[in-house]
């Protein structure tokens, strides 16, 4: 197999880091848009996330892609409101490689 046939197989999609984030930002549309976000809420929707998305990865791998999308997280803004995180974050997915 060349090169060129082998580059053409890289995954185009989402990583998963990628995923989670986008996953968190979606569960955060279910929250009271009036209250603001709180730290424990984000970090349950990241625990949640991140379980399921690295279910089938080995340890090593599921830890760093875990810890990649934690890194990537904005911190949350004085009274900040779910939806507006949840805007965001999805910018920040946009943004990563």
């Amino acid at each position: 197999m060349s090169i060129d046939t082998e580059l053409h197989q890289l995954p185009t999609g989402p990583s998963h880091s990628q995923m989670i984030l986008t996953a968190v930002a979606s569960a955060l549309l279910s929250e009271d848009p009036h209250q603001p976000l709180t730290l424990d809420a984000l970090d349950a929707y990241l625990y949640g996330a991140s379980l399921v998305i690295t279910d089938q990865l080995p340890d090593v791998v599921a830890t760093q892609v875990c810890e990649t999308a934690a890194r990537a997280l904005p911190s949350i803004h004085d009274g900040e409101t779910p939806d507006t995180y949840s805007l965001r974050l999805l910018a920040v997915v946009r943004g990563m490689r």
